[in-house]
Formats: C-alpha cells, structure tokens, sequence
C-alpha cells in the first residue's frame, strides 16, 4: 500500500513538473506567434481627414514591421468618443488597437459620459506631433505675443479668437493661455477649421490657433509657436516660452491598445510603433497633412495624456459646464 502511495505521489508530482515546463513553454511560443492573423486599429474619425490618412500610414508601417497586415476601421461618432469606446469594449488580445488624439482621449470623458477614460488603455506609443501656432488677422497691428496679451488687458472682452468647436482642443489650449496671461478673450466657435480659418482670414476674427503648415500655406501671419523650441518651418518666429510664457499647445497622437494586453504582445506593439516612426513612407504622409513624425515613449505618451486630461478636465469643468466663454 505503500509502494502504491509513494507511485501515485510520484506520478502526481511528474505531471506537475510536466505541466509547469508546458506553461513555460506556451506564452513564449505564443508571443512569438504574434501576429498569426491580421490587428484591427480604429480610427475613431471618418476616412479621409488627417487623422484617418495618419492612421492609413502608420498601418501601413506597421504590418511591414510585424510581418502580417494592419486593417484600419473607421469607427467615427461622437468627438471620437465611439471609436475609443469600441476599442475599450474590445478583446485585450493585442489583435485590436487604435489611433489616439490626445485631445480625443483626453477631452471626450470630461465632455459627457464615456465607457472609458484616459486610464482605460495600455499606450503603445506616440507617433505625430505639431505645435500650434497664434495666427492673427490681415493687418492686425500685434507683432508679438506681449501685444496680444496687453491690449487684452486694457480692453477685456474686446479681441476674439476663433476655433473648430466649444470643448476642441485649439478652444481648450487658448482658454489655458488666457488664464496664465491673466486675459479676457472672448471665444467665437466654428464648424471646423475650414470655417474658421476663412474668418480669420477675411478679419472677422482677430486669433486662431494654426499648424505651421496652414500658416504657411495661407501666408497667415503669426506672434508665437507654443513649441519648446523655434521651428523649421517658422525659424524667426519666438516660442511663447521665449516670449515670458511658460506654456506648449500642441495637436499629437498615438496608439493605444485595450487594457491588460499580454505584456510581452505590448512591447512587440510598442517596438513596432517605434519603428513606424522612423518610416519616411509616413513621414511623407504625415507631412502633407501638417504633422510630424515624433516619438514618444509608451510611458511619456500615457503621462502627456494623463497630464492633458487634468488641465483640461479642469478647464472644460470651468468653462464650458461653468458658463464661460
């Protein structure tokens, strides 16, 4: 009876040690399987704009990196709100992932009432960036940042500045410039930039927020990029920091992914987003809608959206729920 235990003890504990080798060898041999089948990235905005042509290009970037194709699906509706949230609901597998606008995943749960927060996914990395730039209007007399922000004080209420929507990022950003310039501005929003832009330009607005490439293009002239550096495209224009304003506005975004991925499918995402970066083929596509192609870290992605999610959760608390302008 004895002989019998100590055989059924032994047999036991082999099949434990055979279990326990499987385990070992199953998540690497799996990892390293990935991707067996085509990723899903959502692009929560409609084909065809900015956002969904840098999806397209950092797809494409990406399915030559892992070796097996990335599939974009617009899920537009909502600010943005509807793809974030289906990529949220979605299978924590690493076969679906999205393109994230900071002011998307930043703003949106501040604005009304999501399935998601910015705390709601694993970030994979931030791959454009573009700093906004102060426009003024033909014929404004303004050639500095300090002009804009004393006539301001001296006649409250009096300038305006323009943006694509209440709650958009551009709004947001100069709502969070007024308060550090200690400034009355009164907000005039549009249906989009187009809209706006075209105000400005014909001088019925005295401020917009623009990319570099739109100023540019549109021969705008401007008082200030909100980078932490002068810019290429812009080399005699000073900084607001260099200017006494210690403040950065940018549009940027990343990918992210649903929370709770298997850790080592997440540093393959990331790697290969990393990579993507370096692509000229998106560096090319990303350029003829006015962004660059900048990298940011899994971990300085998610704290830039974090960070941008206080201030303008604050903000959007303040001004738009609060009534001001």
């Amino acid at each position: 009876m004895k002989t019998k235990n100590r055989n059924v003890l032994a047999a036991r504990t082999l099949l434990g040690l055979a279990l326990s080798s499987l385990s070992l060898l199953v998540t690497p041999a799996w990892a390293a399987d990935y991707p067996s089948r085509p990723v899903t990235e959502i692009v929560p905005y409609p084909a065809g704009g900015s956002t969904d042509l840098a999806g397209r290009a950092v797809a494409n970037a990406m399915g030559e990196i892992l070796g097996d194709k990335v599939v974009v699906d617009n899920r537009s509706g909502g600010g943005g709100s509807v793809g974030m949230a289906a990529l949220a609901r979605a299978r924590a597998d690493g076969y679906t992932i999205g393109v994230a606008p900071v002011g998307t995943i930043a703003n949106q749960p501040h604005m009304h009432r999501t399935p998601y927060s910015a705390e709601s996914f694993d970030y994979l990395c931030q791959f454009y960036y573009a700093p906004q730039v102060l426009a003024v209007k033909p014929g404004s007399p303004f050639k500095t940042l300090k002009d804009v922000v004393d006539y301001a004080k001296a006649h409250p209420g009096e300038l305006t500045y323009g943006t694509p929507g209440p709650g958009t990022l551009p709004h947001l950003q100069i709502e969070q410039f007024k308060r550090l310039a200690g400034t009355d501005i009164t907000h005039v929003p549009f249906a989009g930039d187009g809209p706006g832009l075209t105000a400005l330009m014909g001088g019925h607005i005295d401020l917009y927020f623009a990319l570099p490439n739109t100023v540019t293009d549109r021969d705008l002239r401007a008082v200030a990029v909100f980078s932490e550096a002068p810019i290429e495209a812009l080399p005699d224009l000073k900084t607001a920091i260099q200017q006494g304003y210690d403040m950065t506005a940018a549009v940027a975004g990343g990918l992210v992914a649903p929370k709770g991925i298997p850790e080592d499918v997440r540093d393959r995402l990331a790697s290969a987003c990393e990579q993507a970066t370096e692509s000229e083929a998106l560096k090319t596509v990303l350029g003829r809608v006015g962004l660059d192609a900048v990298y940011l870290s899994p971990g300085a992605f998610q704290d830039l959206v974090l960070s941008t999610s206080k201030t303008n959760g604050e903000l959007i608390r303040d001004v738009l729920k609060g009534g001001g302008h």
